[in-house]
C-alpha cells in the first residue's frame, strides 16, 4: 500500500515537471518526464488493477499513431538520406510514447487533472510574467516595444510565439470553463484575474491562428451564455461590446498585432504562379503556404511518388532544390543566414503528403478523425475546444515535425479526456 501510494505521488510530481518543461521549453526534461511516467504506468497498473496494461490502451487514435510511426519506418527503405531518415524516426518515436504514458496513467482522475491542470495554469502565469519582467527590462534599456510581443516576448524561454500562444490558450479555457461551472481554483479574484491576464496575453503573442480562434470561440461561448443564462443579460451584453471593442482597436490601430494581419492582406496571391522568383521577392504567410501546394505537387508528379511519397529524410532536399531553381532567397553564408533553405511545407497535411504520400495522409486523416470521436464522445467544452484548435493548426504548421509539436498535439486532448 505505501509502494502504490508513493507511485501515485510521483507520477503526480512527474506531470508537474512536464508542465514545467513544456512551458519553459525544456526539452530533455520533457522527454525524461514522459519516459518516466510510461515507466512507472504499468507498475502502478499491476499494484492497484493486478494487471500490467489498462483497456484504455485499445482505442484507435493509439492505433493511428502506431501506424503512421511504422509508415515512417518503412520510408527508410527508400530514402537516400539514411541520417535525416532516422532524425525523423527519432522524432515521431514520441507520436508512440506520449500516448502510451497518457493511456497507462490510470490513477489520473478527473478531480486529480483539473487539480493538476489548475498547477499548470500558475506555471504559465509565473513563465509569462519572467518574460514581461524581461519584456520591461529591454524596453527601459532600448525603447522598443517589439519586446512585448510574438516572439521577443518569448525570447527569454527560448519559446515560439504560436507552441506558447496554444500553451496560454488552453490554461486560459481551462479557467474559463471552471468558472462557468462555479468552480473557482484560487478564489474568485485571482480566477478571474488569471482569465483577463491570458486573454490579453494571447494579443502580446500575436499568434494570427490563436487569435481569430479565441474570438470565434469568445463569440460562440457568449451565444451560449445568453441562451442558458439570459437572465444576465445585461452583462453579457457588455462582454460582447468588450470583445467587439478590443478587437476592432487592435486590428485598426497601428501596432505589431494589427502589423501581422495586414501583412495578409497586402500581398498579392498571383505571385506563386511565377515560375522564377528574385532573391528580393518578399513572400507574406499566405503566399508562403500556397506555393507549397505548388513545390509539393510538382516534386511528387516529377519522382511519381503520390502513393508512398520521398520520404520523410528526402523531403527537405526536394524543397530546398526547388527554393534554389525557382531562384528564391537562400541566405548569405557569410552570415549563417540560410533564408528559405531548410523551410517545410509549414502545413502538416502537405508535409505527410510529400513524406509518405496518400498512404500517410491517409492515417493522418484518420488520426484526426480519432481525436474528433474523442471529443465527441466526451462533450467537454475545454477538449473540444483544445482539439479544434489543434486540428486547425495542423493547416498552418508542420507541427509532426518535431518532437515539442508532437508533444503539444498528442499530449493535452488525452489528458484533458481524462476521466
Amino acid at each position: 500500500m505505501q509502494m502504490a501510494k508513493g507511485l501515485f505521488l510521483i507520477n503526480q510530481v512527474l506531470y508537474l515537471v512536464l508542465f514545467i518543461s513544456m512551458v519553459c521549453a525544456f526539452r530533455a526534461i520533457s522527454s525524461i518526464s514522459i519516459g518516466l511516467i510510461l515507466a512507472i504506468g504499468p507498475i502502478s497498473n499491476k499494484m492497484d488493477r493486478e494487471r500490467l496494461f489498462h483497456q484504455t490502451l485499445k482505442n484507435s487514435f493509439l492505433a493511428g499513431c502506431i501506424l503512421l510511426f511504422i509508415i515512417h519506418m518503412i520510408a527508410l527503405i527508400y530514402t537516400r538520406n539514411i541520417h535525416e531518415g532516422w532524425n525523423d524516426i527519432r522524432i515521431k518515436s514520441g507520436l508512440v510514447i506520449i500516448p502510451l504514458a497518457v493511456y497507462c496513467s490510470t490513477c489520473i482522475t478527473k478531480t486529480l487533472r483539473d487539480k493538476l491542470l489548475s498547477y499548470y495554469c500558475l506555471i504559465v502565469f509565473a513563465a509569462s510574467l519572467y518574460c514581461l519582467g524581461k519584456a520591461v527590462i529591454t524596453y527601459y534599456h532600448t525603447g522598443s516595444t517589439s519586446s512585448f510581443f510574438y516572439h521577443d516576448l518569448v525570447s527569454p524561454l527560448k519559446q515560439h510565439a504560436v507552441y506558447y500562444s496554444i500553451l496560454v490558450f488552453v490554461a486560459f479555457i481551462f479557467l474559463l470553463d471552471s468558472f462557468s461551472k462555479r468552480i473557482k481554483h484560487y478564489g474568485k479574484y485571482l480566477h478571474v484575474f488569471l482569465i483577463i491576464f491570458f486573454s490579453a496575453l494571447l494579443f502580446l503573442l500575436s499568434s494570427k491562428l490563436v487569435l481569430v480562434f479565441y474570438t470565434l470561440f469568445m463569440l460562440y461561448y457568449i451565444f451560449r451564455l445568453a441562451k442558458k443564462k439570459p437572465a444576465n443579460k445585461s452583462w453579457i451584453v457588455a462582454l460582447f461590446i468588450t470583445l467587439m471593442a478590443v478587437s476592432w482597436l487592435t486590428l485598426s490601430t497601428a501596432n505589431p498585432v494589427s502589423r501581422r494581419f495586414s501583412d495578409i492582406i497586402k500581398g498579392d496571391i498571383s505571385v506563386i504562379n511565377n515560375e522564377e522568383f528574385s532573391a528580393r521577392t518578399y513572400f507574406n504567410g499566405l503566399q508562403f503556404r500556397l506555393l507549397q501546394w505548388k513545390f509539393t505537387a510538382e516534386i511528387l508528379n516529377e519522382t511519381n511518388s503520390w502513393l508512398i511519397g520521398v520520404s520523410p529524410g528526402d523531403a527537405r532536399h526536394f524543397l530546398d532544390q526547388k527554393y534554389v531553381s525557382s531562384k528564391m532567397y537562400t541566405g548569405d553564408p557569410s552570415k549563417g543566414d540560410k533564408g528559405y533553405l531548410l523551410y517545410n511545407t509549414h502545413n502538416q497535411f502537405l508535409e505527410t503528403l510529400l513524406q509518405t504520400g496518400i498512404a500517410g495522409l491517409a492515417v493522418l486523416c484518420f488520426l484526426c478523425i480519432s481525436l474528433i470521436m474523442i471529443g465527441r464522445a466526451k462533450k467537454r467544452l475545454i477538449l473540444s475546444s483544445v482539439i479544434l484548435l489543434l486540428l486547425t493548426w495542423l493547416f498552418t504548421e508542420s507541427v509532426l515535425e518535431t518532437q515539442y509539436g508532437i508533444m503539444i498535439f498528442t499530449f493535452f486532448p488525452l489528458f484533458l479526456a481524462k476521466d
